[in-house]
């Protein structure tokens, strides 16, 4: 249901208003009224509706102020539908000026008030389609920053794109949290993740909070941020949420949140100390199950957690790079037989039951972050290696080859076709298939069971582009080609290029044209 709040100084409009249509079977609920524009502000400020119909004139606070004020006040500003027992275009366009995005004259007639709800409805549809999006770009933007940074990528442009989506300020104090969350059926919910981390950290910047793949979540605290709560706080908070969820519907879901110490040696170096806490943290757990909630804080100067979580003393780095390698070849023998080696020096360095585990689970970790990092899903083979490590399951090399060749697999899908004749599939995909109004990066991910990662990059490689640009760019070229070969409405342009919200495709058509769409079809009339 999107909420409606009504407006009106004179209380037969309210009155009438409220019955001259069925608001519930046409999707929408009044979920306030106030008679003028002072009393209407709180209303508005509290409700948060996704749409005020307001009368203009009105005493205290006219609808235009109303406009005004809520507009410098507060955020997301909801759509305006004025109402005015005048017929004057003056009061109508300065409405419209300031953002109002229809204009009605008492008395009301039914089947024109339905026409602008209808319409105002579509646009909210777009706004929240459009605000998802971007977004998720931005989530997506946020994860593959993080990986570049772990994976050891150092740039000045890469700083400047970290500041500007965590928005860190310099010397900051920083804290990561991973929060993992396993469902019983393997069913990912992104959305519900999202809000119950923003609902538990209190923070307001969404950025802040993305999606690490194959059910790993990360949280980039910082002191630039309004709040950056203690390890004790964030302990407490993350255990009281997890212990109520039972009664909501995330209750199928498994979770575990592993907190970082505070890290202020730089925007590398900070974000590299954090992610290697976590990950010992992360292996703690495996090794303790029954701990959900782990801070490095309160657990830190245990010489137990350091002497069994620090792998380095037992398996050197090339013993899995040796894996790493294999799984980004392309020779299936080759990934059996470097796991064969891992396990055959594994057993001969290793006799300790706890040690052995913790290389396994390290393991595990390095797969995952290969999937992560790629954009592939391998959380279900990872959770089942990784339970066989926690049960002392004698199958676990078995799994361990599984997982493993998942992975290869995954990345050698397309390999019979020369990369460069996928290259043109993909290019060409996107051509004829640019005017859908549904049309993403994931559909072409799924379409040639490619990670968006590798699609985006295909994009920009063929075309100089990011993919985004590049399909709005194709839209905005048959918009103009329209324009100029037929007589035909901008609104008509705008839906038949493959846009869903007017005021989008005006902006991007002037990004790329330099004019407005008016402006650009009166050329050819």
């Amino acid at each position: 249901m999107l909420k409606v709040v009504i407006v009106d100084d004179e209380p037969s409009v309210l009155e009438g208003l409220r019955l001259f249509i069925d608001w519930n079977k046409e999707g929408f609920e009044i979920v306030g009224e106030a008679s003028d524009g002072i009393s209407a502000y709180p209303v508005i400020r509290d409700k948060r509706p996704d749409l005020v119909i307001c009368d203009i004139r009105m005493p205290g606070l006219t609808g235009l102020e109303l406009i005004e004020k809520i507009k410098a006040e507060i955020n997301p500003i909801p759509k305006f539908l004025m109402l005015s027992g005048y017929n004057d275009f003056t009061y109508a366009q300065h409405a419209l000026h300031l953002g109002a995005v229809g204009y009605l004259t008492k008395p009301l007639d039914s089947n024109e008030l339905l026409s602008e709800l209808y319409r105002v409805s579509d646009m909210l549809e777009a706004d929240i389609k459009n605000n998802h999006e971007n977004i998720e770009l931005i989530r997506y933007t946020a994860n593959q920053s993080y990986v570049d940074i772990i994976g050891g990528k150092r740039s000045q442009k890469l700083a400047r794109k970290v500041n500007f989506i965590f928005g860190i300020p310099e010397n900051a104090k920083i804290r990561v949290v991973r929060f993992v969350a396993m469902h019983e059926d393997d069913v990912e919910s992104h959305s519900e993740i999202y809000d119950l981390l923003l609902r538990i950290t209190g923070i307001d910047n969404e950025n802040c909070v993305f999606y690490n793949g194959n059910h790993h979540y990360l949280v980039l605290l910082h002191d630039g941020l309004p709040k950056f709560p203690h390890h004790t706080l964030l302990v407490e908070q993350f255990s009281n949420h997890l212990r109520h969820l039972n009664r909501e519907n995330l209750k199928r879901y498994s979770f575990w949140a592993f907190i970082s110490g505070i890290s202020s040696c730089g925007l590398f170096e900070s974000i590299i100390n954090c992610n290697r806490q976590v990950e010992q943290l992360h292996t703690y757990c495996m090794l303790h199950p029954e701990n959900q909630v782990l801070s490095y804080e309160a657990i830190s100067g245990n010489s137990t957690f350091q002497s069994e979580t620090d792998i380095r003393v037992v398996l050197p780095e090339s013993a899995f790079d040796r894996i790493v390698s294999a799984i980004n070849g392309n020779d299936a023998n080759r990934v059996s037989s470097s796991v064969e080696a891992f396990f055959a020096d594994l057993y001969q360095k290793v006799r300790h039951r706890q040690l052995l585990s913790v290389c396994l689970y390290r393991l595990a970790d390095v797969v995952r972050k290969i999937a992560s990092s790629y954009g592939i899903e391998a959380g279900r083979v990872i959770l089942d290696f990784t339970r066989a490590v926690g049960s002392h399951n004698p199958n676990c090399k078995k799994l361990a080859h599984v997982m493993c060749i998942h992975l290869f697999n995954k990345l050698n899908e397309h390999s019979d076709k020369p990369i460069n004749l996928l290259e043109n599939e993909i290019i060409e995909y996107i051509k004829k298939n640019y005017r859908r109004k549904s049309f993403s990066i994931q559909h072409i991910s799924e379409r040639f069971s490619l990670p968006t990662m590798v699609i985006s990059k295909i994009v920009k490689k063929k075309t100089g582009k990011k993919f985004n640009d590049y399909v709005n760019y194709l839209r905005i070229e048959y918009a103009k080609t329209l324009f100029a070969s037929e007589d035909i409405k901008t609104t008509a342009v705008c839906c038949d290029s493959g846009y869903s919200d007017y005021g989008y495709f005006s902006r991007k058509f002037k990004q790329f044209t330099g004019v407005l769409p008016s402006t650009y079809k009166k050329r050819y009339n």
